[in-house]
């Protein structure tokens, strides 16, 4: 019932703004003639502003009614002079779409949006209409709408069951009729297939050069820590067993020494290099996959852990492609290693799941949340490497918390079979 009424104040609403619309849509017919003596054109960028702020309340709404979100059709604003946005205006097929949809609106909106009001106004009339006639003066209400004549009380109540008629009509007819204009609305006011498409391959064009850039920095970085560290050390222990070596004969305690250190330096260089290793892809991720990858992590993590698992079997055949598992694997780091230092929680909870289609990462803790996806934290790194999967990745974190990261990859497993399964690190 709530929806119901709700829809029928936006069936209100709706037909006021067909009203208004038309006055910027006349604005820009007339201006379009005008352009040769030059004063049609500032009209005309006007005209697009009006529509445009009425397009994006069409949005709005037609987004409520049909529960998802209607993407901003327009291209990218271009810089310059005002007669650069002219041209980006005029050029811009959503412009004229906008157009139409206002011009469409005026008919549509308002037949649609009135007979939804109608249709609840008309059928409460009917229900109390013995009341009004009851508690005004004879002869206010002795006809019904003033074209049918109702003569005592048997006619008054007569018409009741027409109201409760009318009720059903309107609980049945309202959600379809404010639901064709929603659709009506999303398909002229939302971006076209070939826009969302070549948005698309704008998004996944930055995010490959992105990925690329990203690739030669990590080689650099591996090129740098092999260099700094490893490569010095090694210089190190060979320089201290060609010393050990000299002083063998003639000074063996120290030569045994010097062996100590170099076996010390080994043992350092070891750690060096697996910690170098676990940052390019972790060797438990490769062992034991992304559940149990994650797993290790929760169980070194220094704060209590759990990890739900949906989806996915014990079995090594439940298997995502690797890059999809490293993917997932350092969002869940990531996401841990923000939470340790600036959240300040107490508990963080994992959820891997699988639908068959598409892989659902959440990571959620009950700290004092206030984060953000904002260039260059390692989340917005992670951003864009979920990206060139096609993925998303999503940050909800009020002031005060909880703090929830989603990312999600469609992708699938390579066996079927489903085993949920929960653990607490």
């Amino acid at each position: 019932m709530n929806r119901r009424l709700r829809l029928t104040l936006l069936g209100l609403a709706l037909a006021c703004l067909s009203m208004v619309g038309l006055a910027p849509w006349v604005l820009s017919v007339v201006a379009l003639p005008l352009f040769v003596v030059w004063v049609g054109m500032p009209l005309f960028l006007l005209a697009t502003l009006l529509v445009r702020v009425l397009a994006r309340a069409g949005r709005h709404w037609a987004g409520w009614v049909l529960q998802r979100d209607i993407p901003r059709p327009y291209r990218a604003r271009t810089g310059g002079p005002w007669w650069g946005r002219l041209r980006w205006v005029l050029t811009d097929p959503a412009t004229w779409r906008d157009l139409l949809w206002v011009l469409l609106n005026c008919v549509a909106g308002l037949t649609l949006g009135l007979l939804a009001v109608v249709l609840l106004a008309g059928s409460l009339h009917f229900l109390v209409y013995p009341l009004l006639v009851a508690v005004t003066p004879a002869g206010v209400f002795d006809t019904l709408f003033g074209f049918i004549q109702l003569d005592g009380w048997v006619q008054a109540f007569a018409v009741v069951p027409l109201g409760v008629a009318a009720l059903g009509v309107w609980w049945v007819a309202t959600p379809l009729l404010l639901g064709a204009w929603a659709r009506l609305t999303a398909a002229l006011l939302g971006p076209t297939r070939a826009a969302v498409l070549a948005g698309r391959v704008e998004t996944l064009s930055a995010s490959r050069a992105e990925t690329r850039d990203s690739a030669a920095a990590e080689l650099r970085r591996i090129e740098r820590d092999l260099h700094d560290g490893v490569q010095v050390r090694l210089a190190s222990m060979g320089m201290t067993l060609g010393l050990a070596e000299e002083l063998m004969a003639t000074d063996p305690v120290r030569a045994r020494q010097l062996l100590g250190e170099a076996a010390d330096a080994t043992s350092l260089t070891l750690e060096e290099l697996r910690a170098l290793v676990r940052g390019i892809h972790p060797p438990v991720l490769a062992d034991r996959g992304l559940v149990g990858a994650v797993r290790a992590l929760a169980l070194d993590a220094p704060l209590r852990t759990s990890v739900a698992v949906e989806g996915f079997g014990a079995d090594e055949r439940h298997r995502l492609p690797a890059p999809v598992e490293a993917c997932a694997y350092f969002t869940v780091a990531e996401a841990l290693a923000n939470t340790l230092k600036h959240a300040g929680a107490t508990r963080v909870d994992i959820l891997l799941a699988h639908d068959g289609s598409r892989l659902q990462v959440v990571v959620s803790d009950d700290g004092v949340g206030g984060a953000s996806l904002v260039d260059g934290s390692g989340l917005a790194g992670i951003s864009r490497r979920v990206e060139a999967f096609d993925g998303i990745l999503s940050l909800t974190s009020p002031a005060g918390g909880p703090t929830h990261v989603t990312m999600e990859i469609p992708c699938e497993l390579s066996s079927p079979r489903t085993t949920p399964s929960f653990e607490t690190a």
